[in-house]
């Protein structure tokens, strides 16, 4: 897929430019919905339930749609965290953090939908087995932003899990998945998360390193793992990029990571990360779509911004550099 098109002009013609930012929200995520050809965005319903949106345009949300609400109390009742909307099977699944109100009981959920349609009735499973002993609940261990990785037809799950009860230590982890429903075995931290300053909450060594977010990406027979570090609070926030360079997803030897930040902050865009990444309608073009601080002050105050990327004939991706804010960007292609 070739690049999106920007334009250095700050003139803005709306059929067939936009700016950014595109929404007032967080921990974006949009899949392509190819049988319909429309866009369906997946968030987060004020930390209560999770929110659907379609629409035939990537930089709109579109149409939005309450597919399910969290009960009033319980395990999984409160901080619903980064849903993410993935086509399984054919159905669809929704992966979501949540908890009781307290932060250090957070779990990892999926809905499963009842039939085809996106927009219906889904039925709840977890909390997923993302913990320590034989049956991975022995503890059960803080888990936030589960994803799904698919390689050689087989299916993992990977998330930013704590490495103990307690700790607030985040790592990034992957185990195998029996189902699109349940993990199969053991947990298994893919890398450390302090390898590089540019990974800790502050580039210095003083501090913890932190790792979160992580979203796979595939072209041309390679997969890599996108990553937010650092700190979401701090314009320090960025993404690092892993590479699975070995055959088996669930040996930490088998994935590289890459020594530079993969998207990091500049003067006019800052604190950006929690990044998916997109497909044009006519499959032409790949879309970044990530959120950024509104402002420096300490704090979860976030937008949504969506700009061009561009993958090399060898499968490498590229995501650049933060476009400013209020620059033109030509609409992605159709």
């Amino acid at each position: 897929m070739s690049i999106g098109r920007t334009e250095d002009s700050t003139a803005l013609d709306p059929k067939s430019h936009f700016t950014n930012p595109i929404a007032k929200a967080a921990d974006p995520w949009v899949v392509l919905d190819e049988a319909n050809s429309r866009y369906l965005w997946c968030r987060s319903a004020n930390d209560r339930g999770i929110i659907l949106s379609e629409s035939p345009d990537l930089t709109s949300m579109g149409t939005e749609h309450l597919i399910w609400t969290a009960p009033d109390q319980g395990p999984y009742s409160k901080e619903v965290w980064a849903p993410e909307l993935h086509l399984i099977n054919e159905r669809w699944h929704v992966y979501f953090a949540a908890s009781d109100g307290d932060n250090a009981n957070h779990l990892a959920y999926v809905l499963v939908a009842q039939t085809k349609d996106p927009f219906g009735s889904y039925d709840l499973h977890g909390p997923f087995a993302t913990g320590d002993g034989e049956d991975g609940r022995s503890p059960n261990v803080w888990a936030i932003d589960m994803t799904v990785l698919e390689h050689n037809e087989k299916l993992y799950a990977l998330w930013s899990g704590w490495d103990k009860p307690g700790s607030d230590n985040q790592y990034l982890y992957i185990a195998p998945m029996k189902s699109p429903t349940e993990i199969s075995g053991p947990r298994v931290r893919i890398c450390d998360n302090d390898d590089y300053l540019w990974e800790r909450v502050e580039p210095d060594p003083s501090q913890r390193g932190l790792n979160e977010g992580p979203e796979a990406f595939h072209a041309n027979d390679r997969t890599f793992v996108f990553y937010s570090c650092a700190a979401s609070w701090l314009p320090t926030y960025k993404l690092g990029r892993l590479e699975l360079i070995g055959d088996d997803p669930l040996d930490p030897a088998s994935w590289k990571k890459h020594p530079q930040p993969a998207f990091q902050s500049t003067e006019e865009v800052f604190g950006v990360g929690h990044s998916c990444f997109a497909p044009s309608i006519d499959q032409k073009e790949w879309w970044h779509v990530f959120h950024s601080k509104v402002d420096r002050t300490p704090g979860w105050n976030r937008v949504i911004h969506l700009q061009p990327m561009s993958v090399d004939d060898d499968g490498t991706p590229n995501l650049g550099s933060p476009i400013p804010r209020d620059q033109a960007i030509r609409r992605p292609s159709k």
